[in-house]
């Protein structure tokens, strides 16, 4: 299915609440990502609770400072930026502490960038919350520099560090 916004919608845009995470090494276009995730939420389907994870998956858990509100007017400018305004880090994945956390908070959006080893959380994260019962709209945003992501034609940071 091809990016972009929807004619019908799923989510009503009150009762959205979605969030955001880096995972793995860095590669260029991080913030690009996380700006245009942020726009694109507030801007075209009008949600007003949307937040950014902090050092990948282990922010989830580790500390509430870990997570931080994201609004059109503090991503504004960061699209300039090198490495990621949320940080990022490999491993720290924990399914059960993640979806507490996502159910604490009431989120039922995920938006997880990262590369390879991040994907194969991100299937085993969905795994979890089918089996858990939960509802979260989980959504893979492929990077890498390393070119090795399966399936998918293309990815961002590839060819920018190339």
């Amino acid at each position: 299915m091809r990016a972009g916004t929807r004619k019908e919608v799923v989510f009503k845009r009150e009762e959205t609440k979605a969030a955001v995470v880096t995972c793995g090494g860095l590669c260029p276009g991080l913030n690009v990502v996380v700006k245009s995730i942020v726009d694109c939420l507030s801007y075209e389907y009008g949600v007003e609770e949307i937040w950014g994870i902090r050092w990948g998956y282990r922010g989830f858990y580790e500390s509430d400072d870990y997570w931080k509100k994201l609004t059109p007017e503090n991503v504004q400018g960061i699209q300039n930026l090198g490495g990621t305004i949320l940080g990022s880090s490999r491993g720290g994945f924990d399914g059960p502490k993640m979806i507490n956390a996502l159910k604490t908070r009431g989120i039922n959006q995920l938006y997880i960038i990262g590369g390879d080893g991040t994907h194969r959380g991100v299937n085993n994260l969905i795994q979890q919350l089918r089996e858990a019962k939960v509802k979260v709209s989980v959504c893979g945003i492929p990077k890498t520099i390393d070119n090795d992501i399966p399936l998918i034609d293309r990815s961002f940071g590839f060819r920018t560090s190339v």
